[in-house]
């Protein structure tokens, strides 16, 4: 099953505000983009400016989603929503390139 992550967060609750993106607290904050054994993460793309993530993940159920994203979904609003691969829907129809 495939999950869109949004995740959101400001300014004061930034894990890069006391040392930068390259401090500890940063580095840790995103620990979870390198997955676990319940989640493959498929894609992080970030919006520094907007303190925003946007994610792409293949798990088996929301509960694997929400424990690998735990940390960073207690330091802001997040927004986490089920999807389907429309590409490879169509591919699989027989409707690709007609």
């Amino acid at each position: 099953m495939l999950f869109h992550v949004t995740a959101n967060h400001d300014h004061m609750t930034c894990p890069a505000r006391e040392g930068g993106r390259d401090s500890a607290e940063a580095v840790q904050a995103l620990k979870w983009i390198e997955g676990n054994d319940e989640v493959k993460v498929l894609g992080v793309y970030i919006s520094g400016p907007l303190h925003r993530v946007f994610t792409l993940l293949e798990a088996d159920d929301f509960d694997a989603v929400t424990a690998l994203m735990r940390n960073q979904l207690l330091i802001g609003k997040a927004e986490v929503l089920p999807v389907s691969d429309a590409i490879a829907r169509r591919k699989e129809a027989g409707n690709w390139g007609t």
